[in-house]
């Protein structure tokens, strides 16, 4: 399957090298079993690339990748809540904004800003541009919602990340047109809403969206 920002393949996320020019990443984990969202170009995590013994990995210039719990589906509409107002949080506000225009469109009520949630979102964000790498699983080896846990909110339903994409418009283009992500976002059993981004790494800019089902 293709769109704009390049080929959609289903697997585990993650940390690896780039595959030759502009990719965007599709899995899913609901249960803890990962699920198949595409199977035009399924392919196995063996058969992928791997990081080459010299010379500097050259990484695509975006991708993304998201998790889920749940499939469910259900209604209604509440209203954005103000973030601080710095740049990144600005950006993360609008990323709330345009998810709730989408599921507006297909009968789902708006998520509500989750201060926990953004947190969670942010700091996954930064720690994946700090330490240059693209996963739902830190490096420390916690999992979304261990993170989310940790800033006390234990209704963690879904995760996208993205990496490369440059403005909130964008990233949410590449989001709509996989079908996993897209699924995340109009999920009308997420309630809550976190979005936060981190500058650094290979890829410039790495977001991340943390949906909650309360």
């Amino acid at each position: 399957m293709t769109s704009s920002t390049g080929r959609t393949r289903q697997s585990r996320p993650t940390r690896r090298a780039g595959l030759g020019g502009p990719r965007t990443l599709a899995a899913a984990v609901v249960g803890g079993l990962a699920l198949v969202l595409t199977a035009t170009t399924a392919a196995p995590a063996s058969a992928l690339p791997t990081p080459g013994t010299s010379g500097r990995t050259v990484r695509p210039t975006t991708t993304l990748t998201h998790r889920t719990v749940t499939g469910v589906w259900s209604r209604k509409a509440p209203r954005p809540t103000p973030v601080r107002g710095t740049a990144a949080d600005l950006a993360a506000l609008e990323v709330l904004r345009l998810v709730n225009v989408e599921r507006a469109r297909v009968g789902c009520s708006a998520v509500r800003w989750e201060a926990r949630l953004a947190t969670a979102a942010r700091l996954h964000s930064e720690d994946m541009a700090r330490q240059n790498y693209f996963s739902h699983t830190s490096l420390d080896g916690r999992t979304p919602w261990d993170r989310i846990r940790a800033q006390g909110y234990t209704y963690g339903s879904a995760e996208n990340i993205a990496a490369g994409f440059s403005t909130p418009a964008t990233v949410m283009v590449a989001w709509m047109n996989s079908p996993g992500h897209r699924t995340n976002i109009l999920n009308c059993t997420n309630k809550a809403l976190g979005v936060g981004s981190g500058k650094g790494g290979d890829y410039g800019i790495y977001w991340t969206q943390d949906f909650g089902s309360r």
